[in-house]
């Protein structure tokens, strides 16, 4: 469904060389993204060996990844998946030595060997093998947490989405809803975030939510038993990385081996073992019914030993779900008799992954991925929305990945190419039935001269009732070619290991937003004669406009390079330089309506009006030739010293430029608004009463209703682009302190981010005293087919983010029997910008971002700990536990006495959370520990069966999100809303062999 304009075409033919030259020279941002670094030096009592041959076998497929140690005795293995290794130093004169080690994903481990060392008194030490060992990562400049395969399996969780553990890592925040998750980091929204399966980019590009499939879902992006392990990059990410402005979320999947191996699983659980949310307790409510079930499988093995592999996996998530509808006015209930009640919301989802792996010869492999989720969600059924009311989330996606890798003498190329889609298809289920709402409206209003019936007089809806309606159809689509090319070895004034990356991606965005297309009427449920209107005769239609869908293409190029700088064993710099395009990000080629051309002539012609100064209609307008963004420079800057040049102490720190993008949202509703709007007809029995058409039931068809709707005026919404809209910018910098103790890894670092760029919605036609709605209207000036506002997007929105990260990682091992983590995060974040959640980035209490107060940000939150732990206990059983407690994020206060002068008597997010204890006396407004016990039955041949029990917040903490933001309310301050999860149980087993 790759949809090219002939602009689009003509850009790929502009590009073809620029292409061909790439990639004699470089690839895309794959390195990293995916594999593994092994390097260090080859040495005999001290003395370099040159030319030492350095062969490192997977342990588990038998691929094998070689190097040539240089002239100073060092050597570096690239492109490693990761796993563990067994890596052969053999000298030139034929001492050899084995050591068997393991390498997370992004990391850069060092193995030096000393072949005299090796074994003591023993001249062929062929045979000697090294008790296998983690490779710490202690040298690198990046703030990084890496959650291994163990973690993933093994800590409690309800739902299996791996992306939940990205909380393990300081600064991160994973916030769970009724029908999402999101994942926040450095004090920025969702967006902000970026996340790579197997170097493909994930980003959502339309919706919100970071993650494409995280936003309004309830189900995983991703079959969690398919990752192998992943990393969180939250600050300090290298020049490889894209379109992230707070964090990179880079995982791995798991690979087929030599040995066939597989896993079943299935958990289960049901409302009884849920506690319900107090306040719908508090209401008297029942408990909604539920049952959770997950079940799926994972398959591996060889095709070919130690040449060509298989991986398989499929998970199934079923929630039976049900919602409850009711009426707040008992007295109505002889009309809604048979929609009362409990009806079925259920949610399902499959995921699909599979997995070739081939390698061709000790130079080349290939690997092919498929990945394939669907799901459906029945919701808005529930409390005064009758089961007709429903609408169906439909989420899918679909990627493919093809990489190559060519292992050379001193480089390494790596090339992929991708397909990916996804689509966002919300639709309600009725849409072919009209919408009723039945509701009472105050007497005082109804009585008034020229009463119409519109929200502000309705006192209550009593009942909905038929289709709702709205649809929607997002769909984000790619193809990318991405190439990355390596060298190492490369000598002047130290060692350099050098990356080159190109990438293009071929992109559409189509987006068709059916809003009001269902005809919605309203009925006066009293029956009024004063009204004369009943519970059969309406009282008012409204039936939005069809808009075609904006259906473009968009090409993104991205350039750079990277050089990992060894000045000497223990200094270690990282230069990197980015640079990123896109030609049809914000509306380039849109070319802005001659009505709205007229409208903003016509005002600015108005005797004794002008534009505000912030707004010339000159820097918005377009002919389809907008500019691309060409500035997205990105340097990037590490350091790292080995103190003793032992890897127990390093310093670290660095500082980067960052761009993300602009979410086509945003940049969307410039084409949709202003032939979008929403026209109402008001009725009467007899036409009658002022500005009422006389009923008749054939207007409850589309035959008979079209005509008058056809025949009634309507007005949409005027929204314009800047022209030269730039996307949001993010500046890192940080400083830390690394120390390896025994098996611990401890860290220290100071953590600083600044964002600009940041995308706004501001009104454009005030008065000219500044009051923002009493400008000139587009029908003041002639042009009746626009509403009153004017909106004109802001890109001076700034975010700052200050942090002190404290870390504490000792990774589990069977010897050892146990691992434990723990992480505190002291911080700041501030913003300006009145709005920024829940109302599609509008600002309405200011004229201008440069008269908006700076605040703390919504996801401020103080004081913030996360511990995870395993431990194995006698009789096969395992503890796993995870423990998460904040001092509680901030809520806004109207009616503020101490609110700044000049604007809304309102205190943006100045507002806390009452705090309670937890070890620490009267700390915490957030407090949950999730326990999961485990135990483990060995059968024959290796076949393993597990049973686990997950108590998630086991001590049914209250958490709340929502409060009484009223300052002159007696209520003031007190929660009204409770932050899942609540207390739950869940069990599940899993048999592998």
């Amino acid at each position: 469904m790759i949809r090219n304009t002939r602009r689009h075409r003509s850009l790929m033919g502009a590009s073809a060389a620029a292409i061909a030259t790439s990639l004699l020279l470089a690839g895309g941002a794959m390195a990293q993204t995916a594999t593994s670094t092994i390097r260090g030096n080859v040495s005999d009592q001290g003395q370099a060996e040159a030319g030492a041959q350095i062969v490192a076998r997977d342990s588990a497929s038998g691929y094998v990844s070689r190097a040539t140690a240089n002239a100073s005795g060092n050597y570096v293995l690239s492109g490693l998946r990761p796993g563990s290794y067994e890596v052969t130093v053999t000298t030139a004169d034929g001492q050899s030595t084995t050591e068997t080690v393991s390498i997370g994903v992004g990391q850069t481990g060092t193995l030096d060997v000393d072949v005299a060392s090796a074994a003591p008194g023993v001249t062929d030490v062929a045979e000697v093998v090294i008790v296998a060992r983690q490779l710490a990562d202690t040298r690198t400049s990046e703030v990084a947490t890496n959650v291994s395969r163990t973690q993933i399996d093994t800590l409690p969780q309800i739902s299996r989405n791996f992306l939940n553990f990205a909380a393990l890592a300081p600064g991160v925040r994973v916030t769970e809803g009724e029908t999402e998750r999101t994942i926040t980091a450095g004090g920025q929204p969702a967006s902000a975030i970026n996340v790579f399966i197997d170097g493909q980019n994930q980003k959502s590009t339309i919706v919100d939510g970071g993650v494409a499939g995280q936003d309004d879902s309830r189900g995983n992006p991703f079959p969690q038993g398919a990752v192998q392990e992943f990393r969180v990059v939250s600050q300090n990410f290298k020049a490889e990385y894209e379109q992230a402005g707070s964090a990179i979320i880079t995982a791995v999947t798991r690979s087929g081996s030599n040995a066939f191996e597989g896993e079943v699983f299935a958990t289960y659980q049901n409302e009884e073992w849920i506690q319900q949310d107090y306040f719908s307790e508090l209401r008297g409510a029942d408990q909604p019914e539920l049952t959770r079930e997950q079940y799926g499988f994972v398959l591996s093995g060889p095709i070919i030993e130690d040449t060509l592999h298989f991986l398989a996996s499929y998970e199934r998530k079923d929630e039976t779900r049900s919602a409850q509808t009711f009426l707040t006015r008992p007295e109505y209930e002889p009309l809604f008799t048979d929609q009362l009640g409990n009806f079925a919301t259920p949610f399902e989802q499959d995921l699909f992954f599979g997995k070739l792996s081939w390698q061709v010869n000790d130079r080349n492999r290939i690997e092919l991925t498929g990945t394939w989720r669907e799901e459906s969600d029945i919701r808005d059924v529930g409390g005064q929305n009758g089961p007709e009311r429903a609408t169906q989330i439909n989420g899918e996606t679909r990627s493919i990945v093809l990489r190559h890798q060519y292992q050379g003498d001193n480089f390494l190329n790596e090339m992929a190419l991708d397909y990916f889609n996804y689509t966002y298809n919300p639709t309600a289920l009725n849409f072919d039935t009209y919408g009723a709402e039945y509701a009472v409206f105050r007497d005082n209003d109804v009585n008034t001269p020229g009463f119409q019936f519109n929200v502000f007089n309705r006192e209550a809806t009593v009942f909905t009732l038929g289709g709702r309606s709205d649809n929607q159809n997002i769909e984000q689509e790619s193809i990318t070619f991405r190439n990355d090319l390596t060298f190492t070895n490369i000598e002047w004034n130290g060692e350099h290991t050098i990356k080159l990356g190109f990438k293009y991606s071929d992109q559409s965005y189509f987006v068709n937003k059916e809003f009001g297309r269902n005809p919605q009427f309203w009925f006066d449920v009293d029956g009024r004669p004063e009204i004369n209107g009943s519970t059969e005769i309406p009282v008012r239609v409204s039936l939005g406009t069809a808009v075609a869908p904006a259906d473009i293409s968009n090409a993104v190029i991205g350039l750079y390079i990277q050089d990992d700088w060894r000045i000497t064993d223990r200094l270690e710099l990282n230069l990197g330089l980015r640079w990123d395009y896109e030609d049809n990000a914000v509306n380039n080629d849109y070319t802005t309506p001659q009505n709205i051309r007229g409208m903003l002539a016509a005002m600015e012609a108005l005797p004794g009006y002008s534009f505000p100064e912030y707004f010339n209609p000159d820097d918005y307008v377009t002919d389809g030739d907008r500019d691309a963004f060409t500035d997205a420079f990105q340097p990037r800057i590490g350091f790292s010293y080995d103190v003793f040049g032992d890897q127990s102490t390093v310093i670290f720190g660095g500082a980067g430029r960052y761009y993300d993008r602009i979410g086509f949202n945003f940049p969307f509703d410039e084409r949709f608004k202003p032939t979008q709007f929403i026209r109402e007809v008001f009725f009467s029995a007899d036409g009658s009463r002022p500005g009422t058409v006389a009923w008749d039931p054939a207007y409850l068809t589309p035959e008979g209703l079209d005509p008058l709707l056809a025949a009634t005026p309507g007005a949409g919404e005027v929204f314009l682009i800047r022209n030269d809209a730039p996307p949001p910018r993010t500046d890192q910098f940080n400083l830390g302190v690394r120390q390896q103790w025994n098996d611990w890894q401890l860290s220290a670092t100071l953590a600083y981010a600044f964002t600009d760029n940041e995308f706004s919605w501001y009104i454009g036609n005030p008065a000219t005293d500044g009051n923002r709605f009493g400008g000139p209207t587009p029908a003041s000036v002639g042009f009746t087919e626009f509403r009153n506002l004017i909106f004109i997007s802001n890109h001076d929105r700034e975010r700052e983010y200050a942090a002190l990260h404290l870390q504490a990682d000792k990774p589990y091992n069977r010897a050892d029997g146990w691992g434990f983590q723990i992480n505190y995060t002291l911080s700041e974040a501030t913003q300006n910008g009145s709005r920024d959640q829940g109302l599609g980035n509008f600002d309405f209490d200011y004229n201008w971002i440069d008269t908006t107060p700076t605040f703390y940000s919504p996801t401020d939150e103080r004081h913030r700990i996360t511990a995870s732990g395993l431990v194995d206990l006698p009789w096969n059983f395992q503890l796993s536990g995870f423990l998460t407690l904040g001092s509680g994020r901030p809520y806004t206060i109207f009616n503020c006495p101490d609110a700044p002068a000049g604007g809304p008597n309102i205190c943006w997010n100045e507002g806390r959370p009452e705090k309670f204890s937890f070890i620490i006396p009267d700390a915490w407004a957030y407090r949950q520990l999730d326990l999961r016990l485990t135990k483990n039955f060995d059968l024959f041949d290796g076949h393993q069966a597990q049973i686990y029990v997950d108590a998630i917040n086991v001590f049914g903490f209250r958490n709340y999100s929502g409060f009484n933001q009223d300052f002159n309310s007696a209520e003031y301050g007190r929660p009204n809303n409770v932050s899942l999860p609540t207390r739950s149980f869940q069990v599940g087993m899993r048999y592998r062999w």
